[in-house]
């Protein structure tokens, strides 16, 4: 697996992207998704996030969640969008397993597979290119640094800022654990100065878990 930074040169060339996470995907697993959702097409790529089952409704509010595809409802398109993408972007995950019957799909997809993940023991020899820490709060965060590394941080407008923010909030228990670190707050304070508001809908989100 190259580091994730051997990819930047490539965000600026419009690709056919396929973004997808874990099943039963949480606020983490959505956020980073739906983040890096609204942060790609601003470049022209065409981007569809597959998730590989249904999801949460309390989740239904994050801005793009109508164009999230459910791998399990929709088997033939997906294997379609798989067999014609040029890369797909593995968020929130690091082991092929984690996707249920979307994993075959993955393993033999033809394109370029990016790992951002912040669990322990990565499938590294699944991965042309990816970072995985367990050091970061979540994979949200990781995306946020993924974008702001890749000099694009001009790019992070409302909707990748709510969706990014919302994993932040599940996955650091509204801030209160110790994954709550200077960096959570740095991508915060950029957040509230873009004019994030935060509102009773994060909170909801948290006490689902």
């Amino acid at each position: 697996m190259q580091p994730i930074q051997n990819f930047f040169n490539q965000i600026t060339q419009p690709k056919k992207v396929i973004i997808t996470t874990h099943q039963k995907p949480d606020g983490d697993a959505m956020g980073s998704s739906l983040g890096l959702y609204h942060f790609l097409i601003q470049f022209g790529h065409q981007v569809t996030v597959i998730s590989p089952t249904n999801w949460a409704n309390f989740l239904d509010w994050m801005p793009g969640i109508d164009t999230v595809v459910d791998f399990d409802l929709n088997k033939d398109k997906c294997k379609t969008l798989v067999d014609e993408a040029d890369v797909i972007f593995c968020l929130d995950f690091n082991v092929l397993h984690r996707t249920k019957h979307l994993e075959p799909l993955l393993k033999h997809a033809a394109c370029t597979r990016i790992l951002i993940d912040h669990h322990e023991q990565p499938q590294v020899e699944m991965f042309h290119y990816g970072i995985s820490s367990t050091a970061k709060s979540s994979t949200c965060e990781m995306v946020y640094d993924f974008i702001s590394d890749s000099g694009h941080a001009d790019k992070i407008n409302l909707d990748v800022a709510t969706c990014l923010y919302t994993g932040l909030m599940t996955d650091t228990g509204s801030f209160r654990f110790p994954s709550t670190t200077a960096s959570v707050h740095r991508m915060v304070a950029f957040f509230k100065d873009l004019g994030l508001k935060h509102t009773p809908i994060h909170d909801n989100i948290y006490d689902n878990f």
